[in-house]
């Protein structure tokens, strides 16, 4: 059996047990308070119940105004609207905007009917009862749209989804109190030599005390799991025999230490080779390389040399990957710095350094990066990052352009969604939803070309001849109604599905379109007909080519 090296050995484990153990655990499943998710999987998708933000916020302390108001205002001839009332955060009520007045608002308060931007404090000069405005601002500046970060029904967490803080703070910003998670997976670990000793007795000449142990004790405990200590086991055919049966009867997986080469005391691969099975035997790797992947009785066993810079080198190179692989909690030791090509385009704030959460895939074109949580008030969306940027100030970043990143996760199965996320219960993929809303698809499919993951998009996005490279896995069709009062000032368009050009504000999600539209924000606006209500008057209708879900493995 030729040495593997560690990728391929984890892809040959996965050929064999794919996600068994995960869904083993996941089958001894109960309602777990979110305090104690760590080390825990969620055992049932969970969607978010309300939209965030739930109505239009202000993303700093300002004024906000209507950036009509502000026409042809400069450092020369700064223009001076009255100051008619105060937004505070905690407040309830939204504040109507009249002409030629501004509000003052608070970070994260509801943004007055009738304003479109927000200009920071600091941009401004107040004088007695008015303030006076040196810039136009582009509409839409300064706020948090209603939905922008999570609208109600998106997947929050997909079935198998790992406890990690970010998801427990995600669905903790839900209002979610409690939900249906794992037990903790067992690891049952014990170590083979008849020259260890237990730390703490006798010293004897010619003994070591036993580390390996206790270093994967601790690196198991950290990552959440529950693990089954059975002690030192000498070196006695019999008694690592019977260890070994214990441990494959008592846990989820089983680590030894020691015992796997090919000396006559050591015992661990006889076994599985004689009584079980043998997946993987020795990596190409040093310090490591008598490693042996088996079953014994259904259960993984993973067996790492005695050698301790060995234990240290496999518990992270390899046991740590294969756990992830496996769908069980794991985190990368050190932070991974790489280069990725940007998926969208990432607009950047003059004066401050951004720091972007990313949502990562591996393609032809390499490394994928998609930008998620990209405000600073986003939660919901933050469990889908395993990566991250540092982009310094500036105007805009483009998409296809290569940026540095540190990776501090394992990227996850993906499913991209260039369109709105609630056409399908995307629950059922059993994987993470990472939403990234663009008019032309192409670039992007491009990009995901041999990834291995599923977009669902629109064709009308795809343009003229634009080839799949994957396989269509579903589609449908869906009306587009514009919605709202003949008299259209101000227009909340659905965008992905339509071309149309409107004036005033411009926004992506059929949740934001229609929250705006109902608290007044707007008087009309285009959305998918499934989100239409009694109460709306149906102005015009649009047709919609096929919504498409694209399978890119």
């Amino acid at each position: 059996m030729r040495l593997l090296e560690p990728g391929e050995a984890i892809e040959a484990v996965y050929a064999v047990f794919g996600r068994s153990v995960a869904e083993r655990v996941l089958r001894e499943s109960s309602m777990v308070e979110l305090g104690d998710l760590h080390g825990r999987l969620i055992a049932e998708p969970v969607k978010a119940l309300i939209p965030l933000p739930p109505t239009v916020r202000s993303t700093l302390d300002g004024f906000a105004v209507s950036a009509s108001s502000l026409a042809g205002a400069s450092n020369s001839n700064p223009v001076a609207l009255r100051i008619s009332g105060y937004s505070r955060i905690g407040d309830s009520r939204a504040l109507d905007l009249g002409y030629g007045e501004c509000i003052q608002v608070d970070t994260g308060a509801i943004i007055p009917r009738g304003a479109d931007a927000v200009i920071p404090l600091e941009d401004v000069v107040v004088d007695g009862g008015y303030a006076l405005f040196t810039y136009t601002p582009q509409p839409g500046s300064g706020l948090a749209l209603p939905a922008s970060d999570v609208a109600p029904g998106d997947l929050i967490a997909p079935r198998g989804a790992r406890g990690y803080p970010d998801l427990v703070a995600a669905l903790a910003s839900q209002g979610f109190r409690f939900v249906k998670a794992s037990r903790r997976v067992r690891v049952a670990v014990f170590s083979s030599g008849d020259e260890l000793l237990e730390p703490g007795s006798q010293y004897r000449v010619g003994g070591v005390y036993e580390s390996n142990r206790y270093y994967l004790k601790n690196v198991l405990g950290v990552l959440g799991y529950d693990v089954v200590d059975l002690g030192i086991v000498p070196d006695d055919f019999n008694l690592v025999r019977e260890t070994l049966y214990k441990a494959s009867e008592l846990a989820d997986i089983v680590i030894t230490s020691g015992g796997t080469s090919v000396g006559l005391k050591d015992y661990i691969y006889r076994i599985l080779d004689s009584e079980g099975s043998v997946v993987v035997r020795g990596l190409r790797v040093k310090p490591g390389k008598p490693t042996i992947i088996g079953l014994l009785k259904g259960t993984p066993v993973v067996g790492i040399p005695g050698n301790p810079r060995a234990t240290v080198n496999i518990t992270w190179n390899f046991l740590i990957p294969l756990l992830d692989r496996l769908g069980l909690p794991a985190l990368l030791k050190d932070p991974i710095v790489g280069e990725a090509v940007l998926a969208t385009p990432v607009t950047l704030d003059r004066r401050r350094r951004l720091s972007l959460p990313l949502a990562t895939v591996r393609s032809k074109k390499g490394l994928i990066a998609f930008p998620v949580a990209v405000e600073s008030y986003m939660i919901s969306s933050l469990p889908k990052a395993d990566s991250k940027a540092e982009l310094e100030g500036g105007l805009e970043v483009d998409a296809g352009s290569f940026i540095r990143v540190l990776s501090y996760r394992f990227p996850e199965q993906t499913l991209i969604a260039l369109t709105d996320t609630r056409l399908l219960d995307l629950g059922v993929f059993e994987s993470r939803v990472v939403t990234s809303i663009v008019e032309d698809a192409a670039p992007v499919i491009e990009m995901l070309e041999g990834s291995k993951v599923k977009i669902l998009l629109s064709s009308i996005q795809l343009g003229g001849g634009v080839g799949l490279p994957g396989k269509v896995l579903w589609s449908s069709k869906r009306k587009i109604v514009k919605i709202g009062t003949t008299s259209c000032r101000r227009v909340a368009v659905f965008k992905p599905y339509t071309k149309l050009h409107t004036g005033g504000l411009v926004v992506d999600r059929a949740e934001t379109a229609l929250t705006l539209l109902n608290q007044g924000y707007t008087q009309c606006s285009v959305i998918p007909e499934d989100y239409a209500r009694d109460s709306h008057t149906v102005v015009e209708e649009l047709g919609l080519e096929d919504v498409l879900l694209v399978d890119m493995a």
